[in-house]
Parts: C-alpha cells; structure tokens; sequence
C-alpha cells in the first residue's frame, strides 16, 4: 500500500511541471496581448497625428492667414508631434520591454516542456519497471505454488 501511495505521490509531483507549464503559456498569450494592444495604440497615435497634419495642412490651404487660424495650426502640429513622441516612445522603450518578456517566457516554458517530457519518459520507464517486477513476482508465485505441488504429491 505504501508503494502505491509512493506512486501517487509521485504522479502528483510529476503533474505540477505540467501546470507550470500551462502557467508560463498563458503568461506568453497575455505578454503577446500586451505587445498587440501597444502595436495599436502605437497605430492609433500615429494614425491621429496625421489627421491632425491633414487638418493643418487643409486649415493652410484655406487662405485664412489671421492670428487664430495660424494658432490652431501651430496647436495642431505641436498635439501631432506629441502624438508622435508618444508613438516613438511606446514603440522603442515598451515594445523592447514586452519582447524581452515574450523571449524570457517562451525560454522558461521550453525548459518546463523538457522537464515534462523527461518526468513523462522516467515515468514510462518506472510504469514498465513494475510491470515487469509484477510479472516476475507472479512467475515465482506460480513456481512457488507447482514446487509446493509436487512437494506434497511426493508426500503421499
């Protein structure tokens, strides 16, 4: 009974690597998440600078040169180069952030699919370990029980 309890102990451990695993991979889709929703709001801040650029360029167009056009069209040139920076700065500093993180994390779930697969092949050794013990215990049983046969047919 203690052998089995062993084996179920056993079992459960080997069971664990498989659920980090499973961690580490949904901690790789939420990182990629992450990296795609950064992609569009990268999008969305270069896409709002243009329109601010087409509507500075349409306000120049139009021929009106007094204080108030040539202000709005500073204002939005200034808000389209923020939008800009910002673009320039989500894309360099945080895209690189979420890349080393998708790299780290597809590294550590490798080394965990390699610890699987190892605790899978023990396992299957060990499972054909005992078959075999199993077998060899019922093959001594079996002489055991023909020499006590023979044993007692002698006796008679």
């Amino acid at each position: 009974m203690a052998k089995r309890e062993q084996l179920v102990a056993e079992e459960l451990k080997e069971q664990q690597p498989a659920q980090e695993v499973e961690k580490e991979m949904r901690s790789i889709a939420q990182a990629y998440a992450a990296y795609e929703q950064l992609m569009d709001e990268i999008r969305d801040c270069s896409q709002q600078a243009k329109e601010l650029r087409e509507q500075a360029a349409e306000l120049q167009r139009s021929g009106r040169i007094d204080f108030h056009v040539r202000e709005e069209i500073q204002k939005l040139l200034n808000r389209a180069e923020h939008l800009d920076a910002v673009a320039d700065w989500k894309d360099g500093l945080l895209r690189q952030q979420v890349l080393l993180l998708i790299d780290s994390l597809e590294r550590e779930a490798s080394d965990w699919r390699q610890l699987v697969q190892y605790n899978q092949a023990a396992l299957e050794q060990q499972q054909q370990e005992l078959e075999d013990a199993k077998a060899a215990a019922m093959k001594m049983v079996q002489e055991a029980e023909e020499y006590l046969e023979r044993s007692l047919a002698l006796s008679v």
